[in-house]
């Protein structure tokens, strides 16, 4: 079974700046992570309930190459991205942000 998939706001900004910074790094890099955190998107699409909660009835996934979790949870058949979220920020913040 195929999931919908719903990037929340703040999630899509934490995904554009991660992109920015990445490619003003060096040109190509934020390509690379926006196609691993893309690639992540579809597994969760695919396969959501694999994973085990993490914080209260939120989920996450670790990109493998980029120092980033995917915070999300499963809701009916959808599976909703609350936040692409590096992992050298506070963990407590996130709670804040959502």
């Amino acid at each position: 079974m195929s999931f919908l998939l719903e990037v929340r706001d703040r999630a899509s900004v934490e995904f554009i700046e991660g992109y920015l910074w990445y490619e003003q790094q060096r040109v190509g890099l934020g390509e690379a992570f926006h196609d691993e955190v893309q690639e992540h998107f579809e597994f969760l699409r695919q396969r959501p309930d694999g994973f085990t909660k993490w914080r209260g009835p939120y989920k996450k996934i670790n990109l493998k190459r980029f120092p980033y979790l995917i915070v999300f949870r499963v809701v009916k058949s959808t599976v909703v991205i609350f936040s692409v979220f590096h992992n050298k920020r506070d963990p407590k913040l996130w709670g804040r942000l959502r």
